[in-house]
């Protein structure tokens, strides 16, 4: 197979050893899209999956902070030096949670595969704790 990527960004697929692509073929080559070689659709490598999972991770902390009503984990665990009792046990709560994701996201990352999805790999991740009440 010959691949060619049009003026759009389109890949389009033809066949070499076909003769009734070859005017396709042609045509490509003739409106100077570009051809891409090597296999396609491309096969992520696995530095380019940790790449993509790493941000999944921390967006997943933060959805966990918002879940408590805090803009982000960095706004959450601002509440450690509160006044509010019930602000330091949930920042506590949320800080060591984060601790426990990253302590299981690096070596997850370090052994992903390039087909992961972001659902997969998130499947792994700890729990978020339960919310504290003081």
């Amino acid at each position: 197979m010959r691949y060619f990527k049009d003026a759009d960004g389109k890949v389009h697929g033809y066949d070499g050893t076909i003769p009734a692509f070859a005017p396709y073929i042609a045509k490509a080559i003739e409106n100077k899209w570009t051809e891409i070689t090597g296999s396609y659709p491309l096969i992520e490598t696995v530095l380019q999956a940790q790449a993509r999972l790493t941000p999944s991770v921390t967006s997943a902390i933060n959805a966990g902070a918002q879940d408590w009503g805090y803009d982000d984990i960095i706004s959450a665990v601002s509440y450690l030096t509160s006044t509010m009792p019930q602000y330091v046990a949930e920042a506590k709560a949320l800080n060591i949670w984060r601790d426990e994701v990253w302590a299981w996201a690096i070596p997850a990352l370090a052994s992903v595969t390039a087909e992961e999805t972001v659902g997969q790999f998130l499947a792994g991740m700890p729990a978020q704790p339960a919310r504290p009440i003081v």
